[in-house]
């Protein structure tokens, strides 16, 4: 009996002492843990600690942006998937307000998906002046074969629609309900007063105004020193447009590369953009940036910038694309210190304002004004426009009161030649 109380009394002195050592090694391991919080690589552990709690515990992480997130990301149609339900637990949630992004671009069924969660307000954010809204193509297909009133009825955004009516209602209560941005930080002042007079203030918007300074977009490129705006002339006679329903134009694209290559090796700080209109001139591109070897064709025969040139340091020390080609629709929302503007479009068709048919058999895709004020807006410190220079000329030769196209264009050609420009 004795032994039993005594074997029994040990083992609760033992228990405690253990945890008793236990707690201390807690402490211990908890001083320790914010030392290092507290110590230069402090940061690279909470990371770590961080990234090993996701690997981890995927459901904990679930579990707790659950709990605390108030704001959630999703595609117009992603808005009422499953991730969502699964996130907010309840198929029909709705939120206080509903933020959508690129707005313009977005069909008006798509646009709705979203718009009808929202419980208190909606903030659409977007340019119609820029790429119009994404059609279905047989949509697009039977477009092309209704008559005009219909082909504008359905050009134009839902986004554009309601800005437009909004504005109408500001006028007559006074409640401010649009708000348009009215600085440009992108690129020199002398560029964003072309954009902005040309695509905005035309339409009866108010000016944009320049954000940065001259000074800051400061280049030294051989050539076009001082310079925000050239054209490189490529005539005619140095060979046409091909035929076809997507255009392009061999000798054009190899003028664009080798002034390309000549420039890109001048300032390793500097990053390029070449925008072409139609997706024929850009598969005629890549070859002739594979034979100056600024691109290269990948193993499942795929073209690609090559890597040397793929991303750079800029001058503000980011690491950035360095390099891109492709249409316009690939440069939405991108920029770049010079960007190469393929003109594409060569050929001899008269075109006479009693044949309106006439400017778009000899002009195409340079007549929609939106993808022109992508394509012209993307550069910060200089933009080349490459092409036949007749093409704009012979327009730009008629009264101003007789013009019929290309006004975009005929702008930029008179900018050209101004002192902050250059033809060539």
């Amino acid at each position: 009996m004795f032994f039993e109380v005594k074997f029994h009394y040990n083992l609760r002195a033992i228990g405690k002492l253990f945890l008793f050592g236990r707690c201390l090694l807690e402490q211990v391991r908890d001083a320790l843990t914010e030392q290092v919080r507290q110590s230069q690589s402090g940061v690279e552990a909470v990371v770590e600690e961080y990234l090993n709690d996701l690997r981890s515990d995927p459901n904990g992480v679930r579990q707790m942006l659950r709990n605390y997130t108030v704001v959630l990301a999703a595609t117009c149609q992603q808005a009422v998937g499953k991730e969502m339900e699964s996130t907010t637990g309840n198929v029909d949630s709705v939120f206080e307000t509903v933020i959508i992004d690129e707005a313009a671009r977005a069909n008006p069924l798509d646009l709705f998906i979203p718009m009808a969660k929202a419980e208190r307000r909606i903030i659409l954010v977007g340019d119609h002046r820029q790429l119009p809204h994404i059609l279905e193509e047989d949509v697009e297909r039977q477009l092309n074969s209704s008559n005009q009133t219909t082909q504008d009825a359905l050009k134009k955004s839902l986004f554009e629609r309601l800005f437009k009516q909004l504005q109408e209602w500001e006028k007559r209560d006074g409640i401010k309900r649009t708000v348009t941005l009215d600085t440009q930080y992108r690129m020199h002042p002398i560029l964003g007063d072309f954009v902005s007079r040309t695509f905005y203030e035309y339409h009866g918007e108010p000016p944009i105004k320049a954000g940065r300074p001259e000074k800051e977009f400061f280049h030294e490129l051989p050539g076009y020193q001082d310079k925000v705006a050239a054209w490189i002339n490529v005539p005619l006679n140095l060979g046409s447009e091909t035929k076809g329903q997507s255009k392009s134009r061999p000798i054009e694209a190899r003028r664009i590369a080798e002034e390309l290559k000549r420039l890109i090796e001048h300032d390793s700080r500097l990053t390029f953009g070449v925008i072409a209109f139609y997706r024929a001139q850009v598969t005629e591109l890549w070859p002739q940036l594979c034979k100056l070897e600024l691109a290269e064709v990948t193993d499942d025969g795929n073209y690609q910038v090559a890597s040397a040139w793929r991303e750079t340091t800029n001058h503000d020390g980011k690491l950035v694309e360095r390099l891109r080609i492709g249409t316009v629709d690939a440069f939405q929302g991108k920029e770049f210190d010079v960007v190469f503007l393929s003109v594409t479009r060569s050929n001899n068709i008269p075109a006479t304002p009693d044949r309106p048919e006439t400017y778009r058999q000899k002009y195409g895709f340079l007549l929609l004004e939106n993808r022109l004020c992508v394509a012209m807006s993307r550069q910060q410190r200089l933009l080349i426009a490459t092409g036949d220079l007749e093409m704009v000329r012979a327009e730009a030769d008629r009264p101003e009161s007789e013009r019929q196209a290309i006004r975009e264009l005929i702008a930029f050609y008179e900018l050209c030649k101004t002192p902050h420009g250059k033809v060539f």
